[in-house]
Parts: structure tokens; C-alpha cells; sequence
């Protein structure tokens, strides 16, 4: 992009060239955070990034402060610049990678577009009327573009990606790490080995090569990759006995999907037939799935032109356009009368737990994708290297790569408002950030609006603060991390990822009824000592909030619930392991308060319950 050769990553201006496409990105070391001092010190010498391999400062170069492009200024721009500005990729060069060729049809689009007058028009009536002032940025403590509160996993690809394309950005983190839920820490065992147990997601896919994982979009975005190990599939424990979900294609001899189906199902053809019916019935909702992918879709006008890219697409396929309402309608309806064969239809509704809803609940496209993408030839699961910490530390890097910078230890107390709009934070320290353009919050509904004060509002957003805070949400998580001996070969046997069905009368969301079980260590050594294993149970999203409220922690009351209420995951992991007790060298508890105090989110939730084809939730989210 910067004058690189045809065929060739470019290079970003002032670092080092961009790695190439499967160079394993450098990491900082575990804990090692950039300190709030640091970045002050930085900012008082008058530079905001550093030039190559110079340690000199230097200023910045001026410029005019960056604009977020409207969808009137991205209409109006050329077609190079506006595929530059919504594909985020560069647009010229002899050579590009084919897994982004739609681009080419975006730009062809977006040139027919951009000479349409009459449209042109169109769009110039609807952008938005120039905002209000700001509050004086004399009295705030600094002053960037955006500001961004929390630094998760979309906090981080926000601010990367925004900071990438010219924004000043400052991303506030209240913990002493970066990451959110994408976390962990380390305990030490008897004989003094430290154990690394994660504290976040442990089901990833499609981060091993180019895919419309919306995470792996953001990193080929940012020209970085995640380095991560690949395994094909998980172990499920099931009233039915114990069998393995294999990725790839449904028909591989040994392996495939239909084998299961076939030692498994109540009618194994009938099991057949009806997966075949529903393969063919998404088929053409799964090509019109990737032709847009959540990359680009936006909340305002601008679709017409992020979305142009598949333009072409429903125009040979008049058919898709029909079926589009599925992929935001729920699942089930999709499935209507195709799948009837008891054990697939809750293999279907399992499958879909993983948005907290079984299929009835959970958004069409989310299927569609994961039903498409885990049996294409050659589809694997992915384990972070050096665990979850890892996705973070790729995400910082790019943040600080193109000029963005992360604070932690910086807990917002409130969003300033004015004139209706947000114009900065307020730190719990009484420091002032102002925001030129917008706050983003990467909080939770619920706490982001405790950061909006009333008298700063309007009668209108007061109303929307009220019912946005109104929105239901799901349970909370219970954790076991374990810290256990190996070597006999009976964990090496395992596979590293597990998923207990206890009950299929009961719901899936019913408290401790389904229980996920990771073993990193048998991925990744570095995670725990030599001969020993990590191992992660958890119950995800139903563990009843209210149980724990009220509950003193350290308490002989909080010691008690935990013990009773970890005994499911006992039960799940002795399933495995039958002599895991004997084999324990460290044992961590992780209660719904826990997860509310450490990631300081809403009575620890799993998020909010908005089940998809139900009614439009509160406050318009």
C-alpha cells in the first residue's frame, strides 16, 4: 500500500515491513503491559510513534485532524479509494491474494455508482447535518478522535482498525491487562511449576488462513496474523455414549459426520436423508452468506455501499433474495419440517448453543456460516499458541503499530455528554479524555448506561437509557481450572476439547445441564510444566446469577456454594479422567462474582439474552 512491489505486502510507514502471510507475529511476554507513565512521558516529548529503528523523537508531521467517512463522502469518492475505504485492502498492485477478488466487483460497482447523478443526489439528502459543537477542549486532559472504553476483543479490533485508517485513539482498560474476557493468569503448583490457565473462549475456527471469520477479516485487515495450532474436532459425551464431531467432509469414511449419524441416529437413513435435504436447502443461502459477511454490514445508509460487493452475486442468483430473511430470522425456521430425526435435531440444537439460544433463538447466518465452514474439506478448530493472551497481544500490536495507544488501569466513571452527543469520558481519577468524533463502548449494554448521568440527557435518550437497561441477559459462568499430573498417557490419549450433554429432556440453558471441557496443554506446551496438563471446565452462560447475589465473598457460605455448585464439573472431567482427584496439583474456583469483579461486567453475564426472530428488543439495540 505503501509502494510496495506488485505480488508483495507492503510495508507501514516508520516500522518494519509487514510479515509475511504466515510469519508468526513477536509477542510480548506474558504480563508485560506498556505502563500508563510510559505513554505520558511519550506524549510530553512530542511524538506519537517512532520512526523505523531510530530511537530519536521526532514531532508528528501535521496534518488535518481524520474524518469518519459518511456514506455521502465515501459515495463521492473515486472507485480506487472507495474499495480502499470499505474493503480495507489495497486496490492496486499486478497481484492480490484470490481470496479477496470480491473487492474487484466492489470497485466496478462502486464506479457505475459513483456516475450516477441522480444518486448522488439521493445520498447528499440523507447525510447527516453537520454535528453540534463540542464542550471546550480546554477543559478536558487530552484530546483524540475516538475514544474507545474497554479493551476486549472488539475494543481492541475497533480502535486497531480505526487508529489504521487515521484516527488519533486512546483504548481505556479499568484491569491491569488488556484483553477482557480473553485473559489469564498463572498459578503455581506444589513443587513450584506455574501453571497458565485461560480464562476465555476455547472454541476458535478459521483463524489458520484467510476465512470470513469476522476476527481473522480484522487481522488480514491489519496485515497480522494470530499463530495458532489446529486440531479437527471435539469429543461429545452424550446420553447416547461418548463420540467424536469431526471437521471436514460430512461423507469421510471413518470420520465423517454421516458416520455418525449412522451409529447414533434413531433411523440412520432417515438421519441421512434429512442432513443431505438441509445441506441442499443452505446452499444457496450459504454462497449468499459469504458474499456479505459481517464485515460489511453497517447500521446507516452506508450498506448500499459496503454491501454493493454483492450486487453481482443476487443479480445471477435471483433466488437468494427470497431466502435473505432466513439468515436473520432463527435457525428453526430454516429447518422447519426438513429435519425431524430426534438425535440430529438436537445435534442442531447443540450445535447452535454455542449464542447461548439452542436453533430456536439463534441467528440464521450464524449457522449457515458454521454449518458451511466446519465441513469444508480441509476444516480444522484453532488453539491459540501461548492461549488466549496470544489474540491480544496481536490485537495491541497492531493498535500501536498505527499510532493508537492503550491505557490500562484507567477506569471510566462517566461519558460526558453535550449538546446530545458524546464528547468524552471522565476517569475515576477525575482525568478528563475528550473524543472528537465518538465514544465506543465495548462494555455491556447494562454498564455502559451507568456511565450516562440523566441530567446530561435529553427526554429521549433518558427513555432509551432506561430500556436499553431493561434488555434481558443470560447466566453467568462457573469455572474449575485444574492443575493436574500426567505422563501415563491416559490425558495424552484425549482429545483436547470436550462437550457434556447430561440431559436431552431438559433444555439446554437449564443450569448445569451442559458443561465445555479444554485442555490447552495437550495443544500447546508451554501452558504448564513439563509432564503436567491445564485442564478448563466450565458451565457457559447458565449458571443462575441470583444464587450468588448477596453472597459474602470468603465467606463459609460462599465456600460451601462453590463446593456444591462445582460438583457437576467434577462429575464431567472424573467422566474422562475417573482418578483426576489424586492427579490434582493446583485446583481454582471461578464463581459468577468472580467473573462480575474481575472483568467488571454485569452480574458476570454471558451477555444479552436477545433471542433472533423474537420481538425488537428494548431500547432499540
Amino acid at each position: 500500500r505503501d509502494g510496495a512491489a506488485p505480488g508483495r505486502l507492503g510495508t507501514t510507514r516508520g516500522t518494519s515491513p509487514v510479515r509475511g502471510a504466515h510469519a508468526a507475529p513477536p509477542r510480548r511476554a506474558r504480563g508485560q503491559i506498556r505502563s500508563d507513565s510510559a505513554a505520558t512521558a511519550r506524549r510530553a516529548a512530542g511524538s506519537s510513534r517512532a520512526s523505523g529503528a531510530s530511537a530519536a523523537v521526532c514531532p508528528p508531521p501535521p496534518r488535518r485532524a481524520p474524518q469518519i467517512p459518511s456514506p455521502c463522502r465515501v459515495f463521492r469518492a473515486m472507485p480506487r479509494e472507495l474499495a480502499r475505504a470499505v474493503q480495507g485492502r489495497a486496490t492496486h498492485g499486478a497481484a492480490r491474494d484470490a481470496a479477496w477478488r470480491p473487492a474487484e466487483s466492489l470497485r466496478r460497482t462502486a464506479g457505475a455508482l459513483t456516475r450516477a447523478r441522480a444518486c448522488t443526489y439521493i445520498w447528499a439528502r440523507w447525510t447527516p447535518a453537520p454535528r453540534p459543537e463540542r464542550a471546550d477542549s480546554g477543559a478536558y486532559d487530552e484530546v483524540y478522535d475516538v475514544v474507545v472504553i474497554g479493551s476486549g476483543v472488539g475494543g481492541l479490533s475497533c480502535g486497531a482498525m480505526l487508529a489504521k485508517y487515521g484516527c488519533s485513539v486512546k483504548v481505556l482498560e479499568s484491569h491491569d491487562r488488556p484483553g477482557g474476557c480473553l485473559h489469564s493468569f498463572e498459578a503455581k503448583g506444589a513443587d513450584g511449576g506455574v501453571y497458565s490457565f485461560e480464562v476465555g473462549p476455547s472454541i476458535w475456527e478459521g483463524l489458520e488462513k484467510p476465512s470470513f471469520n469476522p476476527l481473522r477479516m480484522v487481522c488480514d485487515s491489519l496485515e497480522t496474523e494470530i499463530p495458532v495450532e489446529n486440531y479437527d474436532g471435539w469429543a461429545m459425551h452424550t446420553p447416547e455414549g461418548s463420540w467424536k464431531y469431526t471437521f471436514g467432509p460430512t461423507d469421510t469414511p471413518g470420520s465423517g459426520f454421516k458416520e455418525v449419524l449412522r451409529a447414533n441416529a434413531t433411523d440412520p437413513d432417515a438421519a441421512i436423508a434429512e442432513w443431505d435435504a438441509l445441506v441442499e436447502r443452505m446452499a444457496l443461502l450459504t454462497e449468499a452468506n459469504d458474499v456479505l459477511p459481517l464485515m460489511y454490514l453497517r447500521q446507516d445508509l452506508g450498506i448500499a455501499l459496503t454491501a454493493a460487493v454483492s450486487l453481482p452475486f443476487y443479480l445471477t442468483n435471483p433466488g437468494a433474495i427470497k431466502d435473505l430473511p432466513f439468515l436473520f430470522d432463527s435457525f428453526h425456521r430454516l429447518i422447519g419440517d426438513t429435519v425431524r430425526e430426534p438425535f440430529l435435531r438436537r445435534w442442531l440444537d447443540c450445535l447452535s448453543f454455542f449464542s447461548g439460544f439452542p436453533a430456536n433463538g439463534t441467528m440464521g447466518a450464524a449457522m449457515v456460516y458454521c454449518l458451511s465452514a466446519f465441513h469444508k474439506d480441509g476444516a480444522v478448530l484453532n488453539a491459540p499458541i501461548g492461549g488466549t493472551p496470544a489474540v491480544v497481544d496481536v490485537l495491541v500490536e497492531a493498535l500501536e503499530r498505527h499510532g493508537g495507544e492503550l491505557d490500562t488501569r484507567r477506569h471510566v466513571s462517566r461519558v460526558d455528554v453535550s449538546n446530545g452527543r458524546a464528547a468524552g469520558v471522565t476517569l475515576k481519577s477525575g482525568h478528563r479524555i475528550r473524543a472528537r468524533q465518538a465514544v465506543v463502548s465495548n462494555a455491556t449494554v447494562w454498564d455502559t448506561m451507568r456511565l450516562l448521568e440523566d441530567d446530561s440527557l435529553s427526554a429521549a435518550q433518558r427513555a432509551w437509557k432506561e430500556e436499553s437497561a431493561q434488555i434481558p441477559e443470560h447466566g453467568s459462568i462457573m469455572h474449575l481450572f485444574l492443575g493436574v499430573r500426567g505422563g501415563d498417557g491416559l490425558i495424552e490419549s484425549l482429545e483436547p476439547s470436550h462437550l457434556v450433554v447430561n440431559d436431552w429432556e431438559r433444555p439446554l440453558g437449564d443450569p448445569q445441564n451442559v458443561v465445555t471441557i479444554f485442555i490447552p496443554s495437550l495443544l500447546d506446551r508451554s501452558v504448564a510444566p513439563e509432564g503436567r496438563h491445564c485442564i478448563h471446565v466450565y458451565t457457559a452462560g447458565s449458571e443462575p446469577y441470583d444464587l450468588w447475589n448477596g453472597v459474602k465473598r470468603g465467606s463459609d457460605e460462599y465456600r460451601r456454594l462453590k463446593e456444591e455448585r462445582t460438583q457437576i464439573l467434577w462429575d464431567a472431567i472424573e467422566r474422562l479422567i475417573p482418578d483426576i482427584r489424586e492427579r490434582v496439583d493446583v485446583d481454582v474456583t471461578g464463581s459468577p462474582l468472580t467473573h462480575e469483579r474481575f472483568l467488571r461486567r454485569h452480574k458476570g453475564t454471558y451477555g444479552p439474552a436477545l433471542p433472533a426472530g423474537g420481538a425488537p428488543p428494548p431500547g432499540g439495540a
